[in-house]
């Protein structure tokens, strides 16, 4: 009851709206609230400095107007304003420096604070949370990205976002005191400027979505395809993988048209309604100085107060949206921080002075809460006495691992209970009862760091030579001394550093270490190869010794041995008793143990008469001819030198323009000249504003000012159709040549040899992002930067040249005081963005704990960690900290000092005009007019300087795809053109070849190697892991060429053939089965893309998979999931047959087709094969001898040799043969 209420509180709370945005500052303490006081004070002076300029500006337009006939009056008035200006610049320094750095150091406080509250909250849930809500995608987006939102959000754009509103209302109200009447109509005018913006906007968001889920479609079609590029070149998949590609890429383009169109209309639209409100803003402005109710300069203030006042309020958007982004992160945060666990550490539990580990477990009822509606236990009872091994047997899904969950309470029964020396589980205090429980799980869960600090997570109070004693008994100790660093060895991220063997004996040291009574080992062995399954099995046993035990294992062998053995069907216990007694007893257990116990098979198969043909060679190599042959080197199919050469030599910059034509080229002319005629309004609007200013002055003021609104329209006209082109035509260039070089370079990585994508730097996800994301830097490049580059010339050259034909000596200052400006507008673009952003890799140490310790949640449950992480938190919060307190403080006088020098700018070119006029070298008119037009065009240099470094890295960024589109392939795929060998028999030839991968030289995996396999013959491969069994598949598919000797297909050589004809006639079925999320009928025939639905269905009948499909509600039409999530591995595995036999090749290869497989469907599968096998030449890998001992020949393959070859009965005679010791460890003794 209690927990379907808490299940309840978490629905509810979900659909509760986003958190109010005081709730993310709740973990502010009295020192962040004094921070954040005078952050605000910091933001509200940086906000007023705008407005107050413009005030002032026209103050000095008065001063002009007033004694327009008395230039001494006027230069006496105009010094008079002169020390203000001084005063609000030298004001907004501190102002600067408080609004950066109290709010910097605030948000990374509190947040710091939230990490760990975040942390302790997620490791404090109980288990069955992990299964439903907190994924670990939920808990890495909790920790990383979440934080730096609402990092962002409470920090400088809260203090930015105060500043705007500041510039906004300041703005309105200094307006209103200088002229009501034209205040009242700008505000009537700029919420129409500001629907045309969020009409746009809103616009361009919705393209923007449906170009995203266009782009994911292409991403996930590139992803697919690297990821399984072995099963894309064995089916000869390639053409048809750059054809879905080609098809997405072409949808996108057609979204794009729309998109540069709607983007070149409305920056238009925006250009023409702003001017046109100008013009008429101005002309009323006009009527009343005309009418006397208002000063010219107090008019020219509002309009610019008002003006700039609107600007601000539109750089406040995207900190709204950010706040709406925090407040949708805070709430998924704080739905972690609250939630009530439902299994949880009860300060009242009891803790007992001794466990000797005897359990009762009493009709228990279980449901993963993941999946409630599936009954998993119905009624499991079993008693287990102290000492004693029990194990459970029983069919995939019948519910023995979750026994093991229950008795450490990572979950709780629905009914029934469970004791633990007679006590109730649930009355034992929670970390007492799981530090008396030791779990070793299949799939061993290791923590970055050394191998020392994970066998110490057993036991952190161990000495060294407690340590040392448990790594002994569990066989680890002689390997990690082998190690340089012996225990300090760092064993990577998961353990990734160390083999399954490996990694597996140190989490049984770990739980020999923590000394339980009680130890819970669920299939610990059953991923391991032989060797390491051995030393693995050797170590439990030490272990087991002295302890209640449960074991869980698939492999009879490890289990034969138990005091009881409980056979579970259907969640409950069927059947108890030794080994020797169910096998008499029970059916389930007997014929379990019939399909793994190799005996019977090998007794049936002695019976039958012996075949001359096989014959056992203990080096069967020397059997074949001797005849060393000439390996030849693959010929290089490729563009010629010439080629090759010219089309290196060419710059990237020109190279970016990739494959574009005639007609494109105009596009980019056309495009330009709408750039360069955008870059017009500012100097204009510069030159036109002060003209207006000091027309005002003038007796026909009003015709005057009419003449000037009209030009002032015209110019908004001039600035849409400008625009329009502009964006237009430079965004279809862009995305007709990045999808240009997108489909060019996924060609390119499609005919790369396989050894190429096994390269570090080639990884799935690199190759992927290489294609998508790094080719999309071609469209910023010329739709983005090139297009506003060719404006912010065009608008410079114009500034500079007007500003200098007014007057020459005021542009000449209006240049030098432009650095001022420049560097101002540089760190201002910067703070808008946010100092701070970035910082996200300052928590990466924190980020993988937090990772590590939600995949690994049951280990750390298991090991009680939670303390242990969180003071590994604490310490790792400590350097972020202490860096942003340094960086805070520096970043508050880099933007105090910006917003000083800008300000300086404008005192030094009204106190210079004031000079100019005293010495009659100037009009104020011209003075002011010449630095204005200057003032407004600044941010088009501080654009400028800040898009050509944007160029530079984004084609340096382009540099490694344009290597990899320039690359030649090792091995052609397409060559030679035109092949004689139409179809092949199936007779092949490994012939003194010697082989290593490319990318392990030092390594030979095939030693003068000889092998002769007639067409139509049923063969097998066998052999300890590293022989160089799947090496002769890779050969024969041609996925590597031969370092020496030939590979021989109906007597020639494969590197003759045609690779992608030869491919198309090789069936190849792996072990893991890879699927593409398409339908099952896509699947069914991938590569076979003109297969009738007859011969689908035909080919599902034979692989056992047709009756499965059609109980499907949408039969072969059922889309299979990611990688065929949706379906099990008997399923998986059935459809890559149907795949191959659709395929009706010549040559079937079978790698391990059936090891990953439970007992039901590795019966189904082979059932599926057996069709298969009886039309083509058949080569099987395996390891498990049970599905190799029919065939017609065995070859057992040791160090990249043939060591023995025959049938199986001849084979188990040769008692010190490797294939005989293989036999026998998988028989039952």
């Amino acid at each position: 009851m209690h927990s379907a209420e808490i299940i309840d509180e978490a629905g509810t709370s979900e659909k509760d709206a986003n958190p109010p945005f005081h709730k993310l500052l709740r973990q502010a303490d009295k020192v962040d609230w004094i921070l954040m006081g005078l952050g605000t004070l910091g933001s509200i002076v940086h906000g007023l400095a705008q407005p107050v300029g413009y005030y002032l500006l026209g103050k000095a337009l008065d001063a002009f107007g007033k004694n327009i006939n008395n230039p001494d009056q006027m230069v006496k008035a105009l010094f008079k304003v002169v020390p203000y200006v001084w005063y609000m610049a030298f004001a907004t320094f501190p102002a600067g420096i408080l609004e950066i750095g109290c709010w910097m150091y605030a948000s990374e406080r509190q947040v710091g604070r939230l990490r760990l509250a975040f942390l302790k909250a997620f490791l404090s849930q109980e288990i069955g949370a992990f299964d439903t809500d907190l994924t670990s995608g939920k808990i890495i987006s909790g920790m990383s990205s979440h934080m730096s939102i609402i990092q962002d959000a409470i920090g400088e754009k809260l203090g930015h976002f105060i500043s705007c509103l500041a510039t906004f209302f300041s703005g309105v109200l200094i307006a209103f005191i200088a002229c009501w009447e034209v205040s009242l109509l700008a505000l009537f005018v700029v919420p129409m400027i500001l629907v045309i913006g969020a009409t746009y906007t809103k616009k361009m968001n919705t393209i923007s979505a449906t170009r995203m889920s266009c782009l994911s479609e292409a991403t996930a079609i590139v992803e697919q395809t690297i990821s399984h590029i072995k099963t894309v070149f064995a089916f000869v998949g390639e053409n048809s993988a750059i054809r879905s590609f080609s098809e997405s890429l072409q949808k996108q383009l057609r979204i794009s048209r729309t998109q540069a169109f709607v983007k070149g209309l409305g920056t238009g639209m925006f250009q023409v309604v702003t001017f046109c409100s100008w013009a008429l803003i101005v002309w009323v402005g006009a009527v009343v100085v005309t009418a006397g109710r208002s000063l010219g300069g107090d008019v020219i203030a509002a309009v610019m107060s008002i003006l700039f006042g609107a600007i601000s309020l539109t750089y406040a958007a995207p900190d709204m949206q950010l706040f709406n982004q925090a407040r949708a992160a805070g709430m998924e945060v704080f739905q972690v921080i609250e939630r009530k666990p439902v299994i949880h550490t009860n300060p009242g539990g009891k803790e007992v002075a001794v466990i000797k580990g005897s359990i009762c477990i009493n009709d228990v009822h279980f449901a993963y809460p993941s999946r409630k509606e599936t009954p998993i236990l119905r009624g499991f009872s079993l008693s287990i006495p102290a000492g004693k091994v029990v194990a459970f047997v029983g069919s995939s899904g019948c519910g023995k691992s979750t026994i093991m969950s229950l008795i450490t309470r990572f979950y709780d029964p629905i009914e029934g209970y469970i004791l633990i020396d007679n006590y109730n589980i649930k009355d034992l205090d929670l970390k007492f009862l799981r530090r008396n429980i030791g779990v070793v799980s299949q799939e061993p869960s290791l923590f970055s760091g050394n191998i020392k600090e994970n066998i110490q997570a057993g036991n952190w109070e161990a000495d060294e030579h407690q340590l040392q004693k448990a790594a002994q008994m569990a066989n680890a100790h002689s390997f990690i001394c082998e190690f340089p660093n012996q225990y300090l060895t760092e064993v990577g991220q998961r353990g990734v550093q160390l083999s399954g063997g490996q990694k597996q004996r140190i989490a049984i040291a770990r739980a020999i270490l923590k000394n339980p009574p009680i130890l819970l080992l669920d299939e610990a062995t059953s991923a391991l190869d032989t060797e390491s399954e051995k030393l693995v099995q050797a170590a439990l046993e030490t272990a087991m010794q002295g302890r209640t035990v449960i074991l869980i294992a698939h492999r009879l062998s490890t289990i034969v041995n138990a005091d009881t053995i409980a056979v579970v069907e259907n969640g409950v216990v069927t059947e108890t008793g030794p080994h020797h007694h169910l096998l008499t007893s029970n059916n389930f257990y007997r014929s379990l143990f019939e399909m793994q116990n190799l005996n019977q098979d090998s007794d049936a198969r002695l019976e039958d008469p012996m075949e001359d043909l096989a014959s056992i060679y203990t080096d069967a190599s020397s059997h074949f001819p001797d005849e060393s042959k000439e390996a030849n080197r693959t010929p290089q199919f490729s563009p010629t030198k010439e080629e090759l050469t010219e089309r290196k030599e060419k710059p990237i910059f020109y190279r970016i323009w990739f494959a574009l034509k005639k007609r494109d080229i105009l596009k980019i002319f056309i495009g330009s000249c709408g750039a360069a005629l955008a870059g017009i309004s500012k100097p204009v609007f510069g030159y036109f504003i002060i003209t207006i200013g000091v027309a005002y002055y003038k007796d026909d003021a009003e015709r005057r000012v009419g003449k000037y609104s009209i030009l002032f329209a015209s110019i908004g006209f001039l600035s849409f159709f400008a625009h329009t082109l502009q964006h237009y035509f430079y965004g279809l260039v862009g995305e007709q040549a990045m999808m240009n070089l997108r489909q060019a370079l996924y060609s390119a990585i499609l005919r790369n040899e396989l050894s190429w994508f096994e390269k570090p730097q080639n990884s799935v996800g690199s190759v992927t992002a290489q294609v998508i994301n790094e080719t999309a830097t071609v469209k910023t490049i010329i739709s983005d930067r090139m297009s506003v580059i060719v404006q912010c010339i065009s608008s410079i050259l114009i500034a500079t040249v007007v500003s200098i034909r007014v007057n020459w000596r005021m542009g000449l200052v209006a240049w030098a005081v432009m650095p001022c400006h420049f560097i101002g507008g540089l760190i201002q673009a910067k703070s808008a963005k946010g100092f701070s952003s970035g910082s996200n890799a300052a928590y990466s140490e924190l980020v993988s704990l937090a990772s590590e310790s939600a995949s690994n949640i049951k280990t750390v449950a298991s090991f009680c960690l939670e303390d242990h992480v969180i003071e590994k938190a604490k310490v790792s919060l400590k350097k972020p900290l202490a860096k942003c307190r340094t960086q805070s403080i520096k970043y508050g006088i880099i933007q105090g000092v910006s917003l000083c020098l800008w300000n300086i700018a404008h005192a030094v070119a009204l106190w210079y005009t004031t000079i100019l006029v005293k010495r009659g070298q100037a009009s104020f008119e011209n003075g002011i007019r010449s630095y204005q037009i200057f003032s407004l065009t600044v941010p088009s240099i501080t654009e400028l300087w800040t898009l050509i470094p944007t160029v530079f890295s984004a084609i340096s960024i382009l540099t490694p795809a344009f290597h990899t589109l320039d690359r030649q392939t090792e091995i052609e795929p397409d060559e030679p053109k035109q092949s004689d060998h139409k179809s092949i028999k199936g007779d092949i030839e490994f012939s003194n070849v010697r082989f290593t991968y490319p990318s392990r030289p030092d390594m030979t995996i095939l030693d003068n190697f000889n092998l002769t396999i007639e067409a139509g013959s049923k063969v097998a491969l066998v052999g300890p892991s590293g022989a160089g069994k799947s090496s002769i598949l890779a050969l024969l598919l041609r996925f590597y060429d031969v370092n020496q000797g030939e590979v021989l297909i109906d007597g020639k050589n494969v590197k003759s053939y045609n690779l992608k004809i030869l491919r198309a006639q090789i069936g190849l079925v792996q072990q893991e089965p890879l699927l593409f999320s398409f339908s099952i009928r896509e699947n069914i025939c991938y590569g076979n893309e003109g297969a009738s639905e007859a011969e689908i269905i035909q080919a599902a009948m034979e692989a056992n998979i047709h009756e499965v499909i059609s109980n499907l509600p949408r039969g072969y039409d059922t889309p299979v999931g990611e990688k065929g999530c949706q379906l099990s591995g008997g399923q998986k595995q059935r459809i890559a047959i149907a795949r191959v036999l659709l395929k009706k090749p010549a040559v079937m290869l079978l790698d391990e087709a059936t090891s990953a497989l439970d007992a039901e469907s590795e019966r189904a599968v082979i059932n599926a094969l057996e069709s298969l096998k009886l039309r083509a030449t058949n080569i099987t890998v395996a390891h498990r001898l049970s599905t190799v001992i029919n065939s017609d020949t065995i070859f057992v393959m040791d160090k990249g040799k043939v060591v023995e070859m025959g049938t199986h009965a001849n084979l188990i005679t040769a008692s010190e043969g490797i294939y005989s010791k293989l036999y026998r460890h998988q028989s039952f003794s």
